[in-house]
């Protein structure tokens, strides 16, 4: 079910063509539609151009298999290309078959969250479990898809898919750009635009987030926002009141809150952090797991007496984990490019009030606070990780990938029709903008 959402009393601003609620990212304080802007039109024809597009149906089901499978393949012929290639010599041919495995680990990791688990937990499959039963397996549905012991078929990441499910597809759809949106890059780095660092220092710091973001940052953060949405929790009882719920948890606040708690002689406080650690810990020893569990394949060969390769298994087990981890990396890093970016930058704005969803602020908002990348074929979708049409995604979050496919052009021309702001740019361009305001430049 959709939050519940304060009544909207800015209908005459828009018509005035600004809103007093808007604050753009990091510098400007208002955005400006063009005199005569009228809301009930740009309303009425975004939701014909959701229409227009029609109900999912057989293929967008065939195009969910196709990517399941592609993503399955990527990651089973990563595991045996790096495999293979650490239990050779070192020599260029075995190096590249250990690049490209960790490479195909890396993009069949993050197609199986951002592409996969992002839009089948949003809903965008349920309408064809209604309208064509049997089409597609079950386990494809909001609510059922990557939990229990369905997370380590489905969907086995850092983050818990029902944490997700809470920070993401809740709090931050819903809350877009707000005081309460958990993904606002500029609050989330505010130390690091106080700290007294060189600016290099600063950017070299960002370095580190991207190719870690996933287990430092979005897992312990996303599992905090899940246990404080559940009734009676140990987090909901015990939480140190000195702490806001709305600042970011990373895993070094684990280690440092303790002893700070400690020093203010808040004993309690610093006994809630193990607890909560031990508690996250739980939840990622899964893919901690899975991370090393390629290194064990040349052990449990060698001891054997099946070690098929001239090398040592033992110096075989070391460079696959080294590449596993490796892939891991990478992850982080290709998913930070296209999913951290997609509402930070200068041109963007954020919130001080809530609005109707659904509404024409909603849609305001979603094109005011988003922007899309290249679009248009399975090979840049793909890479992008269909987040490339997050305004469309951020209207209408309950769609298929093929369906966003087809309303991109029709959201731009309405938008182009109303005034209204509508960015489409590349999302390492994009990434450059984000990591600006992360430091503090803009």
């Amino acid at each position: 079910p959709k939050p519940s959402r304060a009544p909207i009393r800015r209908a005459r601003f828009l018509r005035q063509g600004f809103h007093k609620g808007g604050t753009r990212m990091c510098i400007k304080e208002n955005y400006v539609l063009k005199s005569g802007f009228d809301s009930n039109a740009f309303l009425s024809d975004m939701k014909a151009a959701k229409e227009a597009v029609g109900e999912s149906g057989p293929a967008d089901a065939r195009h969910l298999e196709f990517l399941v499978g592609l993503a399955r393949g990527f990651a089973c012929m990563g595991y045996v290309l790096v495999i293979i290639g650490a239990s050779q010599s070192f020599s260029l041919l075995p190096g590249i078959a250990c690049v490209a495995g960790a490479i195909l680990i890396s993009t069949g990791r993050c197609m199986r969250w951002v592409i996969i688990g992002h839009h089948v937990t949003h809903g965008g499959y349920d309408q064809i479990h209604k309208n064509h039963p049997g089409v597609l397996s079950k386990h494809y549905k909001r609510g059922i898809f990557g939990t229990g012991w369905r997370r380590f078929i489905d969907w086995l990441d850092w983050m818990l898919p029902g944490a997700w499910d809470v920070e993401h597809n809740k709090m931050h759809h819903y809350y877009l750009s707000e005081d309460t949106d958990p993904d606002l890059v500029e609050r989330n780095f505010a130390m690091l635009h106080t700290m007294p660092l060189p600016s290099f220092v600063k950017y070299a710091s960002m370095v580190f987030w991207m190719f870690t973001w996933k287990a430092t940052y979005y897992s312990p953060n996303t599992f905090k926002e899940l246990e404080h949405s559940r009734k009676n929790t140990f987090a909901v009882r015990c939480w140190p009141k000195s702490r806001p719920k709305t600042e970011p948890l990373t895993v070094f606040d684990f280690a440092y809150l303790p002893f700070l708690h400690v020093f203010k002689g808040d004993f309690k406080g610093a006994l809630f952090w193990p607890v909560f650690f031990i508690q996250w810990l739980l939840v990622v020893i899964p893919m901690m797991v899975l991370v090393v569990l390629p290194a064990a394949v040349p052990p449990a060969l060698g001891v054997t007496g099946l070690w098929p390769f001239a090398l040592e298994w033992q110096r075989a087990a070391l460079k696959t984990l080294v590449f596993s981890v490796a892939a891991d990396l990478l992850s982080n890093a290709h998913s930070f490019v296209i999913v951290a970016c997609n509402h930070s930058g200068e041109d963007l704005y954020r919130y001080s009030t809530s609005c109707k969803a659904y509404s024409a602020e909603w849609f305001l908002r979603c094109s005011y606070s988003s922007v899309n990348f290249e679009t248009g074929n399975d090979f840049v979708d793909i890479f992008y990780g269909w987040l490339n049409y997050q305004i469309e995604h951020h209207m209408f979050p309950d769609m298929t990938p093929l369906q966003y496919r087809k309303l991109q052009p029709l959201v731009k021309s309405v938008c182009k029709k109303h005034g209204v702001q509508y960015i489409q740019q590349n999302g390492f361009w994009r990434t450059w903008k984000m990591l600006r305001c992360a430091v503090g430049d803009d």
